[in-house]
């Protein structure tokens, strides 16, 4: 056992506080804590974390932090390199083909049908020519004694009013259609808007920030990193992972937890997002956890 860890275990027990109670004061893990006295820094998960452990111990059984860095500095490794493997959780992406080969499957059909509606178009065009044509031709005949009536100029303004109230009926009709495609459209943006993933910064308190969730059928938690130790648990303070990210990044599903905290030992170069989206820290400091109620 060092100097600096046989002083530190004195102040722990000074305030009758166990390893269990310095866990759930520092969130650290009871085995870092216990290698810390030990002056046995091979368990921890990076060098990165040696002072940083250190520094949070010393603060939760009243020490000066910086007095002990400064006295017992032999006891504390400066070049302490450590390879720890990175177990980092990816999901399966599956890919989604493209519909472009349909497209091109269809256009010869296509290119055939408008062919087709084209020779309807002219030969309706030519028929209606030849139509004109032999009204032009063809005179009405009035008071004709064999018995042919001509069009009585009374029954030729009823057809036109009959026409004129088909037409204002149509316009009416299509109107409505359109009003009512906008409502629908309307509907669906109201929709979309409210099916969308929510994320709000409920709460902030020292290193502590709650983050509530809603509208989301499943959670995704991506971290990425230059370097950070990252820990999650759930309300009854297990832990569900726990990782140290160099250069790299990891994922952790989220779907089935109602509340779950994300602690982030270094907030340098570190980006936390849920379902792709990126969620901010409440706080300036370097260690933060983030609480996370779904709602």
């Amino acid at each position: 056992m060092t100097e600096l860890g046989n002083q530190l275990k004195e102040a722990r027990e000074a305030k009758g506080y166990s390893l269990e109670d310095v866990q759930a004061l520092t969130k650290i893990q009871k085995r870092y804590l216990q290698g810390i006295e030990e002056g046995n820094y091979t368990m921890m998960p990076g060098s990165f974390y040696v002072r940083a452990f250190i520094k949070q111990y010393a603060e939760a059984v009243d020490l000066n932090p910086e007095e002990l860095f400064e006295t017992h500095a032999a006891d504390i490794p400066s070049n302490y390199e450590e390879q720890i493997p990175s177990h980092v959780t990816r999901k399966n992406t599956k890919k989604s083909g493209t519909g472009s080969s349909k497209v091109f499957n269809l256009l010869p059909t296509i290119i055939a049908v408008v062919f087709v509606i084209g020779l309807l178009f002219l030969a309706w065009s030519w028929a209606q020519g030849s139509f004109s044509e032999n009204n032009d031709d063809t005179e009405p005949v009035v008071g004709d004694r064999s018995g042919s009536v001509g069009l009585d100029q009374s029954e030729v303004s009823d057809v036109d009013s009959e026409e004129d109230s088909d037409l204002d009926a149509s316009s009416d009709s299509d109107s409505d259609s359109d009003a009512s495609s906008d409502s629908d459209s309307d509907s669906d943006s109201d929709s979309d808007s409210e099916d969308a993933l929510n994320i709000v910064n409920a709460e902030v308190d020292g290193n502590t920030t709650t983050y509530e969730i809603s509208n989301a059928d499943s959670i995704e938690v991506s971290i990425t990193s230059d370097n950070t130790w990252v820990g999650i648990t759930n309300q009854a303070d297990e832990y569900l992972h726990d990782e140290t990210i160099s250069g790299g990044n990891m994922e952790f599903d989220a779907s089935d937890l109602e509340w779950f905290r994300v602690r982030i030992g270094s907030t340098v170069g570190t980006v936390v997002k849920i379902n792709g989206e990126e969620v901010e820290f409440g706080s300036s400091l370097n260690t933060q956890n983030m609480d996370f109620e779904v709602k």
